[in-house]
């Protein structure tokens, strides 16, 4: 009987995400040295390097291939799973898949969701920040009348980018840094957004309880009010059935 292919792709992917991720680490800190240290990077070790860039790009475009053939949406699979594309096209961009963390029903649901949730954030703005650093510097470092020339300048700027602060004091001017810049900015309002999700959720929840514990108390005051009437009308219950039984008892004599 033939595997169905949820089941192979589920299988798939449990056997390969943890390497994937691997691989776009390396990727990512490949990349950086070559760009960060462009100046003092030997030829012979930026050939390498370009190397094992391509042969991490390749295994990634054969795991989109690998994905979308197995995938029960078949071709639909690059629609709904844009964060794999958009590794193939930079692979450094791979663990940014912790965002999926967001879409689960359960991101804002509970303690744990929340904490989950939280964890992505740092991690996807860290992530965001090293890429967009690294890529705008690539942009900018060769281009005479940019100021941005050295990682420490790219960094503050992609800090003040997705902070969307922007003071201005650095900004790209090739197209490709302004692409990266709209990129940044977007991804940044959406980070900033999610913050605000997580914490209006956690004040609701907190809020909510706070509510739900009034409410039990007030029913537990009102439950004990109830048997106290109810102990004395039992109370008054039997003096009445006592009274009665002495009076048929002095009847009867």
């Amino acid at each position: 009987m033939a595997e169905p292919m949820g089941a192979r792709y589920d299988a798939y992917a449990k056997r390969t995400d943890t390497w994937m991720a691997v691989l776009a680490m390396v990727f990512l800190v490949v990349w950086s040295a070559r760009i960060i240290f462009f100046e003092s990077i030997p030829g012979a070790l930026n050939g390498t390097l370009l190397a094992v860039q391509g042969w991490i790009w390749l295994v990634f475009l054969v795991d989109i291939v690998v994905r979308t053939v197995i995938s029960e949406k078949s071709w639909k699979f690059l629609w709904t799973h844009p964060l794999d594309v958009i590794a193939v096209l930079i692979p450094a961009a791979r663990p940014l898949k912790v965002l999926t963390a967001f879409t689960q029903g359960a991101a804002f649901a509970s303690a744990k969701g929340r904490m989950r949730t939280m964890q992505a954030v740092v991690i996807s703005v860290v992530l965001l920040l090293w890429i967009g650093s690294v890529a705008v510097l690539s942009a900018e470092g060769e281009v005479e009348d940019s100021a941005i020339d050295n990682f420490g300048d790219a960094l503050w700027w992609a800090i003040v980018t997705v902070t969307t602060v922007g003071y201005g004091d650095f900004s790209p001017v090739s197209i490709t840094g302004r692409i990266v810049a709209v990129i940044m900015m977007l991804l940044g309002i959406a980070l900033i957004g999610v913050v605000t999700a997580s914490v209006a959720a956690w004040f609701v929840s907190v809020t909510s309880g706070e509510g739900d514990r009034e409410e039990e108390q007030r029913e537990v005051d009102r439950h004990s009010e109830l048997q106290e009437r109810i102990d004395r009308l039992e109370a008054k219950i039997d003096r009445l059935v006592e009274s009665a039984s002495d009076e048929r008892r002095s009847d009867s004599s």
